[in-house]
């Protein structure tokens, strides 16, 4: 037969222990205040939907619809974004401070070559001009390289790498029948 618990003395010794700590008495009842530190602060581990939540609020701006739309409830998505310090609310919006590396091809020299970003705007920079790169190959238009003449991208260990705008590289390259280089680029965990 199972034991009977006695919860009472185990309330009362929780908040014992706490007052030990030096907590109060919500800390230790494991609901902080505002001002308070919780006792301990779970951090939200990311997965897609989060990833994807993270997408729609850079694109919308608001975080709930972002969360919504993502199949994620809006607590646990701005508990994510708090807690690995991806965004931040100032006033009545939400300013997206993400700076994780990210792993991506970078079309550089006149080759394809893997290097780990230094933050989203790198990464979107260089996705920019990978899609650039694409549209030219399609279209044979050299307007889509202008904007990428001269521009470089940083490295999560600070070296720059100059984007390829040479139009005979490019086609080199791409009749070269290496891999495709216009992967998604991937979240360095």
């Amino acid at each position: 037969m199972a034991r009977k618990r006695d919860f009472k003395a185990e309330y009362q010794r929780r908040i014992a222990n706490a007052a030990k700590r030096g907590l109060s008495r919500s800390q230790a009842r494991g609901h902080a205040r505002a001002a308070e530190t919780p006792l301990r602060p779970a951090p939200v581990k990311g997965d897609d939907r989060l990833e994807d939540a993270l997408k729609l609020l850079r694109q919308t701006g608001n975080q709930g619809r972002a969360a919504r739309e993502a199949g994620v409830s809006a607590e646990r998505f701005r508990r994510f974004l708090r807690s690995n310090s991806l965004a931040e609310r100032r006033g009545r919006q939400w300013h997206i401070s993400d700076n994780r590396t990210r792993r991506m091809t970078v079309i550089t020299e006149g080759e394809a070559r893997e290097f780990t970003l230094r933050d989203f705007a790198q990464a979107s920079l260089n996705g920019q001009h990978l899609a650039a790169v694409k549209a030219f190959l399609s279209t044979n238009e050299v307007s889509w390289l202008a904007k990428f003449a001269g521009q470089s991208v940083i490295d999560a260990k600070g070296k720059a790498h100059p984007l390829e705008t040479d139009p005979n590289a490019l086609y080199r390259f791409a009749h070269a029948g290496s891999e495709e280089f216009h992967e998604i680029y991937r979240l360095n965990l």
